[in-house]
């Protein structure tokens, strides 16, 4: 009898710390202001990117310090205010050779503060500035438009 008592106590106990660990585990990702896409949301998106213009694609990786799982180049968001921090997708950075390109894609993390409506799309990119130290780039909120 006291094992059965042991055991079921233990079963419990796992079940309960499981659903705990999967609560604490899903909380950062329902935390974050993303929604489905459709009339009432706002779009951000990384792409395309104008390397002739000198303004490049981007992930978005974090919303508010909070991580997205998975680097993102579209998201759907409630409208409000938001800190987005993006990672560069600059492949060929103005001033190197083209026979030796360097990838800036993990080394260049910026932020942008935006206020996002619902129905308007937000085009965010990376605009690469000569005269700007120690990083040459900054990101830009490029154009916004009426969803489709």
């Amino acid at each position: 009898m006291n094992t059965r008592i042991r055991t079921l106590f233990s079963a419990t106990l796992l079940g309960t710390l499981l659903a705990a660990s999967i609560m604490i585990a899903a909380a950062p990702a329902q935390a974050l202001p993303l929604t489905r896409p459709g009339p009432d949301a706002a779009q951000i998106v990384g792409f395309p990117g104008y390397p002739a213009n000198e303004l490049y694609e981007v992930t978005f990786i974090m919303i508010d310090g909070r991580n997205i799982v998975g680097d993102r180049d579209v998201l759907w968001l409630e409208p409000g205010r938001y800190e987005i921090t993006v990672r560069s997708k600059v492949r060929r950075p103005p001033g190197l050779d083209w026979r030796n390109p360097r990838s800036r894609r993990d080394t260049d993390y910026n932020t942008i503060e935006l206020v996002v409506e619902a129905g308007k799309s937000y085009h965010i990119l990376q605009q690469y500035v000569d005269d700007r130290e120690p990083t040459k780039y900054l990101t830009v909120l490029h154009r916004v438009y009426d969803t489709p």
